[in-house]
């Protein structure tokens, strides 16, 4: 596709407009773009921010597709410069929650009941918000039961599969007009980054994620919230609400105890990795909580890596190779985990 035959002519202009105020001038003066020499000389970042840190701002103004986009990127530290990597790990998608009538015509439209009729409490207020969705606290009124309701953003994903379409133009514009770019191969990441966006607008894959997860985590003491199959959809998601503290705010001198959560976040990713072959793939701090009783809870299961048996098994050989400071078996075994790794997990 032409870059001057896209339909969002507005939106791709917005997104000229950014890349020009952070200073990527010599990619908006190759960009054929009906009106595009107005914004070629709008770059007002001061010169002494760096180029990586520029990258983390225009990511942020251009929105919830680029934010999750530079997420994602962020681990995978095979592709990208440590010093990119930590400004993407800087990247936040709190933005102001939706209003209440939308919240509700969500509901209705899902569930085919009020708010009301579902919900004896619901909290006008969410108690998180994000580029994709938000969440509220509400009680069930069939149930009794205190949960979390996670609601899609009305609009996003006609928003995010139109972004998501400019990229790809984008991706394709900069592999074929820098040589030094094409190591990258951003063609294919969007397509990596569209498959993962698209499983994640789904709240159904989600839950199916969170019961498998919680199966596996049944007999650790790590908790998995429980989801409601009944009250979720595509675009709604139902779970038991979860009483604990951020992850980040776990500090030196609280009542938490730093050291065993950490020991039970590394046993809880050796288990998913070596043992379950089911892994949560975002493990943010922002998706991480502990409860009352000092257990690690993991949140949002929208994003999950699988390895086979055989994956496993490389993996183990691999670590055993590093324990035992055997090269020859290391290098067997990077060799054979290299060849059976996916693209992206």
């Amino acid at each position: 596709m032409q870059l001057n035959d896209l339909r969002n002519i507005k939106r791709f202009r917005e997104i000229v407009t950014i890349l020009a105020k952070y200073g990527f001038e010599e990619i908006v003066q190759h960009i054929e773009l009906p009106g595009a020499g107005l914004v070629r000389k709008i770059s007002t970042t001061p010169a002494d921010i760096g180029v990586h840190a520029r990258i983390r701002s225009a990511i942020e103004d251009l929105g919830p597709t680029f934010v999750k986009f530079g997420q994602i990127m962020s681990l995978r530290p095979d592709l990208l410069p440590s010093e990119l990597l930590d400004e993407l790990e800087k990247l936040q998608d709190a933005v102001p929650g939706v209003s209440l009538a939308e919240v509700e015509q969500v509901v209705q439209d899902n569930l085919g009941k009020t708010i009301d009729e579902v919900f004896s409490v619901f909290d006008v207020e969410p108690i998180a918000a994000a580029s994709l969705s938000q969440v509220h606290k509400g009680v069930l009124r069939q149930e009794g039961d205190i949960v979390s309701v996670k609601i899609q953003r009305p609009g996003i994903q006609d928003m995010i599969q139109a972004d998501l379409d400019i990229l790809e133009t984008l991706a394709d514009f900069l592999d074929k007009k820098f040589e030094e770019l094409k190591s990258y191969d951003l063609p294919e990441l969007v397509q990596i980054i569209r498959r993962h966006m698209v499983t994640e607008l789904d709240f159904r894959a989600e839950l199916r994620n969170m019961k498998i997860a919680r199966a596996n985590a049944a007999d650790t003491p790590v908790y998995v919230p429980d989801g409601y199959e009944d009250y979720s959809t595509e675009k709604i998601l139902v779970m038991e609400f979860v009483q604990g503290a951020r992850y980040a705010e776990i500090v030196p001198g609280s009542i938490y105890d730093g050291e065993q959560i950490a020991k039970q976040g590394l046993a809880a990713a050796t288990k998913q990795i070596l043992e379950d072959g089911f892994f949560h793939a975002d493990p943010h701090p922002g998706n991480l909580l502990v409860t009352e009783q000092m257990n690690l809870c993991i949140i949002d299961w929208g994003m999950v890596g699988r390895l086979t048996e055989k994956d496993r098994f490389e993996l183990t050989e691999l670590l055993r190779a590093v324990v035992e400071k055997d090269s020859d078996a290391l290098m067997h075994s990077l060799l054979g985990a290299l060849a059976i790794m996916p693209p992206f997990l």
